[in-house]
Order: structure tokens, then C-alpha cells, then sequence
């Protein structure tokens, strides 16, 4: 009896022992494997970051009130910005990427500068294949962009059985560069064997790619030029004030701002003040470092009536909140700009522009001007112009006359402002004026 017991135990040991081993093979294999093949999963695209590299002058975003949900980056105009990606896709290690991953060569990276125009419409203004992670900034101009950036890297896996090597002809480097290369014409210098694991593996394209609105902010003064013209003589006189601001208009955006001409003998007709920004090199200053130039030109600023051009810098004045700023020119008997010499009995018109580096100056608004006495009182026209009947200047010998002042102000959307005042002076034309004018 104990005899038939044994056997049975022993029958019934060989049939668990037979029945366990299939589940042992197939986790110890089948299992294992597809689990490496799904960690070894190559992406079709990875995240990117894309945003300025150290820098302070990146603006909050309700920056003048620019709130936006968008997150969009307010710049300041002419400061120029490094920017900077991150993605995966730049690391030396490809790991990051999927497990036992390589680089097949090096990323490619593009930039893609978009701006908006007056109608909404999205146009590129640059686009470089640069291969870089960093680009320094192109974009200097007022105005709301969009900055692109996408990158494209090969990424491959090693296939084969386990201990196989992949393009091994080359050592270590020449295995890197096998296997990275996913069966290109360096992995094919191994054996057969090799080249087939190589070409067993995973490879494909990644791709990264990121999308930035930017609104670069005007911080430079408007741009101002003022007419003067007297009706007499051999003189023109334009019609209307409108008259003379059309004349004015195709000129300044014709010459961007600056005087269309530096020779005091094209300024017979009229006399001009200009300010602008000043030559290239100014109108690249970054904001807190801003100049503006100052330029008069014709027969009304001196009391001889004599022609002349005279140019100089000015400083302006910046709001370290909103990096606006004002130029403010104020004119005088200690002040390089005197005044306005006008003769009585004369009339004359006065008309002033001013444009906006905000859209490159491409058009031209119209800037209220003033003539007031020392209170502030308006002086008004006779009929389209001015006339004065009584003489002022020079000073000492009637100062029973009033005072009288030139005066205007531009501003533009940003809130960058020009202002002028200076004195205007009536001269008694038998006493001045005798350099050639007509009297």
C-alpha cells in the first residue's frame, strides 16, 4: 500500500512541474520583450520652450495695459533680445528622447519672424535656417509679431537580438554612429549582420516647434515739422494752412523725418523747424539713451531776416515706468532756438506734421498750433491767418506790447510726446530785414 502511494505522489509532481514551465519561458521572453519594445517608442514630436535669454527688459504682460490671454511678451523698441529654445531634441544624449535612442546627425533648426501690417495680415519678414537654439533678435520696430521656431532631429533605436552589436566596424564611435545612422552608408561598413539590426531598429523624425506673440513698444517722441510762410514779395503764400500741410506731407515721408534739404537757400518760400530722431545711428538708441535733433532753416529766426540752417542734438526725457518718452524743446534770448521773427503788417500761416516711427513713418497727422499771449490766451486769426499790426520786438522798446508765444504738442498712440514753445516776435519792418527781404 505505502508502495502505490509513493507512485501516485510522484506522478503528480511531474505533471505540476511539466505544466509551470511554459508560463516560465514566456515571462522570462515574449513579455519581456514587447515591454522593451513599447519603452523604446520613438515620438513623433517633443515639448519646446521658447522665450528671452537673460535679460531685464522683458516687459510684464499688461505692460501699458497689454493684458492678454495669449501671454504674449511686451518688448521695448531698439533693445534687442537674445532669444532662446529648449527642447529635447538639443540634448547630447538622445535617452530623453525613447530608451537606447541615438541622434542620427545633427538638429535642424528654423527661426520665422512674422509681422502684423495695418489690415491684420500676418507677414514673414525673415525665415533662417540657422541650426542654432539661440537667435539673436532682428526685431528693433514697433509693432505686434510672431516668432516661430521648429526643430527636426532623426532619432533611430537598435533592433536584433540581444548581443548582437550594431555597426561595430568602427569600435565605439563606429557603433554610435551605426546605429544612429539607421542603416545609412556609414552602418553598412559593418557585416551583414550588423547592417540587418541596424535596419531592424526604430527610426523616424522628431519634430519640436513653438509659437510666441510679441508686442514691441514705441518709445521714441514723434517726429514734428512746422511751416512758417509770410505772404509778401515775390512770395507764394499757400492759400490755406491745409494747403501748406499738403505740400508738407509727400516730404516728410518721402525724407523719413529728416530735413529734405540742408541748404539754407531752398528755404526762401518758407521757413521749417524739424525735429526728428537724428541720423541712423540715433534712431537705434535704446529708449532711456533716446536724442532727439532739433533743425531750423529759412529767414525767420534771426531779426535781420537772414537765410541760414542750423542744426543740434536735444536730450528727452524718459518715464522709467512706461518708457515713454518727451521731448520738449523750449525756446528763448539764452536758448540756441530764440524765436519766430515775423514782420508787422505781414500776414503769415503757420502748419504743423508730425509722423510716428510706430509705423515708419508711413503717414502724417496733423498737430494743433497755438499763438498765445504770456496767460495763456489764444490769439486768434485774421481770416486764414495771422496778422500783426503792432510791433513788439525788440523788447526793450515796447514793452508795453504783450508778450506773444509759438506753441504746439504731438503725441502718439504710445504716449511719446513732442511739445514746443518759443517766443514769437513782431518786428517793425522798417527796422529789420534789410538783408535782401522783401519789405
Amino acid at each position: 500500500m505505502k508502495s502505490f502511494n509513493r507512485f501516485w505522489l510522484a506522478v503528480a509532481v511531474m505533471f505540476v512541474c511539466v505544466a509551470s514551465a511554459p508560463a516560465y519561458a514566456q515571462t522570462g521572453t515574449a513579455a519581456t520583450d514587447a515591454a522593451a519594445t513599447e519603452e523604446a517608442a520613438i515620438p513623433g514630436s517633443v515639448d519646446m520652450s521658447l522665450g528671452v535669454k537673460d535679460t531685464t527688459y522683458v516687459m510684464p504682460e499688461n505692460f501699458r495695459g497689454k493684458e492678454t490671454g495669449e501671454g504674449d511678451q511686451q518688448w521695448l523698441e531698439d533693445v534687442g533680445y537674445l532669444m532662446q529654445e529648449n527642447s529635447d531634441l538639443y540634448n547630447v544624449d538622445a535617452a530623453a528622447i525613447a530608451e537606447s535612442a541615438k541622434f542620427a546627425g545633427e538638429p535642424n533648426i528654423n527661426w520665422e519672424v512674422k509681422k502684423e501690417d495695418a489690415d491684420g495680415n500676418l507677414n514673414t519678414e525673415s525665415s533662417d535656417n540657422t541650426n542654432k537654439a539661440t537667435n539673436n533678435s532682428n526685431i528693433k520696430d514697433p509693432g505686434y509679431y510672431q516668432v516661430h521656431n521648429g526643430g527636426a532631429r532623426q532619432v533611430s533605436t537598435a533592433g536584433g537580438a540581444e548581443g548582437e552589436a550594431v555597426g561595430d566596424s568602427g569600435g565605439e564611435s563606429g557603433g554610435e554612429s551605426g546605429g544612429s545612422a539607421g542603416g545609412s552608408e556609414t552602418a553598412s561598413t559593418g557585416n551583414e549582420g550588423d547592417a540587418g539590426a541596424a535596419a531592424g531598429g526604430d527610426a523616424q523624425t522628431v519634430t519640436a516647434q513653438q509659437r510666441i506673440g510679441i508686442e514691441v513698444h514705441d518709445c521714441t517722441a514723434p517726429d514734428v515739422w512746422i511751416a512758417f510762410q509770410e505772404g509778401a514779395g515775390t512770395v507764394n503764400m499757400a492759400a490755406t494752412e491745409e494747403a501748406l500741410k499738403a505740400q508738407m506731407v509727400s516730404k516728410i515721408i518721402e525724407n523719413m523725418g529728416k530735413p529734405f534739404s540742408t541748404d539754407a537757400k531752398d528755404f526762401e518760400d518758407a521757413s521749417y523747424i524739424f525735429l526728428e530722431e537724428g541720423e541712423d545711428a540715433d534712431r537705434d538708441s535704446i529708449p532711456w539713451e533716446k536724442t532727439a535733433r532739433l533743425s531750423i532753416a529759412g529767414t525767420l529766426f534771426n531779426e535781420r531776416g537772414a537765410p541760414k540752417f542750423e542744426s543740434g542734438k536735444l536730450s528727452s526725457k524718459i518715464n522709467q515706468n512706461d518708457y515713454t518718452n518727451h521731448v520738449n524743446v523750449i525756446g528763448g534770448e539764452d536758448k540756441s532756438l530764440k524765436g519766430v521773427y515775423v514782420r508787422r503788417n505781414v500776414p503769415f500761416i503757420i502748419a504743423a506734421i508730425s509722423t510716428d516711427n510706430g509705423n515708419k513713418r508711413a503717414s502724417a497727422g496733423e498737430v494743433e498750433v497755438r499763438i498765445e499771449d504770456a496767460a495763456g490766451n489764444l490769439v486768434e486769426k485774421d481770416g486764414e491767418g495771422y496778422l500783426f499790426r503792432v510791433p513788439n520786438y525788440p523788447r526793450a522798446d515796447y514793452k508795453d506790447q504783450p508778450d506773444y508765444f509759438f506753441a504746439t504738442s504731438a503725441v502718439d498712440k504710445d504716449g511719446n510726446l513732442t511739445t514746443i514753445r518759443m517766443p514769437l516776435y513782431v518786428v517793425n519792418t522798417q527796422a529789420a530785414f534789410e538783408g535782401g527781404r522783401n519789405q
